[in-house]
């Protein structure tokens, strides 16, 4: 297989597209630490003795170009320091390097000597360019377009028997520059990719460990650092944070009469009227036990956060997932119990989850398939009343 397209029969336009920032995020740095080094290289040429004789218009020759390099490696440090990695922004930079050293190449074979070499070197170092963010026929075009100007000017600009071998090499050059830019691709893009497979296998595994695998929701350890939130944010910016500790009515019954198949079943569709409550209400929602589940979001309306308690309830209803073995309804319920904790309370952990789970005791206490509301402000217990269309059990 041709060395140019080495790197087509290992890189998918799916997995170039997903480290495309990282790729322009290199050009960057590429086209800061190239410029930099050339107007250093060249700046320093201006005043070392390399010509026995030099002109006054050669020496201006070297600073502007090193004036030019050095703006374009500010232009490169400015998008990095600003994290501008688009494509257009970063191949302006590369062309106004490319044009830059291409006057300085062909003012030097205009006037030194014919065996003068800085304009076939130039030619390699433009041919191996690293500008990733355009694919491999517009990078080759380039090259070529690059090859004709400066052949254009070899031939205006020298006699026969030598613009041909300036040609000659620079064609060469050109094509050695395309086969090393195209093997600098495969590797660096190879890289790119492995550590972005390790990235997403280090997300996964991470996601894996603050969810549920059953429902889908978040597990207890997500819960604590949540909730180290919630109570962070009711101390210091005094908001108020309500809780909702859930548990399916008669579960053990259900499991015992139907299979725990059957009984995951209903553990995830409990997930599922969680999600659709997180989507709908902005709150946060977990899996803390078997069947137990909390839910938290800052609320200051106390008529609000009865609410999204009466619709919770209201939509565990709505499932009519039949269950036999209850005591309290013909198909699966749940009690809840409600906590507010009011801005400015000092709470510790324990004791907020101490709190909720007293309120679901007292709706389990009061014959289950009910909202209890606990008030940190006086700590008292009341039942929340559920509307009256919300009685009727078959209603959706």
């Amino acid at each position: 297989m041709p060395p140019l397209f080495v790197f087509f029969s290992f890189f998918t336009k799916e997995a170039l597209e997903s480290c495309r920032e990282d790729i322009l995020r290199h050009n960057v740095r590429s086209l800061f630490i190239t410029s930099l080094l050339t107007a250093v290289v060249i700046g320093l040429f201006c005043f070392f003795p390399v010509l026995a004789e030099k002109q006054l218009d050669t020496c201006i020759a070297y600073l502007i170009t090193a004036v030019v390099e050095s703006c374009v490696a500010l232009y490169a440090s400015s998008l990095f320091r600003h994290d501008k990695y688009k494509p257009l922004l970063v191949i302006a930079g590369f062309l106004v390097f490319y044009v830059s050293l291409m006057v300085f190449g062909i003012f030097l074979g205009i006037i030194q000597s014919p065996d003068e070499h800085a304009a076939i070197v130039w030619v390699f170092f433009v041919a191996a360019q690293v500008l990733f963010v355009i694919d491999f026929w517009q990078n080759l075009i380039l090259n070529l377009v690059m090859i004709l100007i400066f052949s254009i000017f070899a031939v205006l600009t020298k006699p026969f028997n030598i613009w041909i071998f300036d040609i000659a090499g620079s064609i060469i050059a050109g094509m050695a520059g395309m086969v090393i830019t195209r093997y600098m691709y495969y590797t660096l893009i190879r890289g790119m990719l492995s550590k972005r497979r390790l990235e997403l296998e280090r997300n996964r595994f991470q996601e894996q460990s603050i969810k549920d695998e059953l429902t889908g929701l978040s597990n207890r350890r997500d819960y604590l650092q949540a909730v180290t939130f919630y109570i962070s944010v009711c101390q210091h910016v005094h908001q108020t944070v309500c809780a909702i500790m859930m548990d399916v009515d008669f579960f053990k019954n259900y499991n015992d009469f139907y299979g725990h198949p059957k009984g995951d079943i209903v553990l995830r569709a409990m997930g599922k009227v969680l999600q659709a409550l997180i989507d709908e209400e902005r709150v946060f929602a977990a899996r803390v036990g078997g069947e137990e589940f909390i839910v938290l979001w800052t609320e200051n309306r106390i008529s609000e956060a009865e609410r999204v308690a009466l619709k919770l309830r209201q939509k565990i209803i709505d499932l009519q997932i039949p269950h036999e073995k209850s005591l309290v309804a013909p198909y699966v319920t749940a009690s809840l119990g409600m906590y507010i904790l009011r801005g400015g309370s000092t709470d510790s952990i324990e004791a907020f989850y101490g709190n909720a789970d007293a309120a679901l005791y007292e709706a389990k206490k009061q014959g289950r398939n009910c909202i209890i509301l606990k008030d940190s402000a006086d700590n008292t217990l009341r039942k929340v009343e559920p509307l009256p269309l919300e009685q009727k059990p078959g209603h959706r």
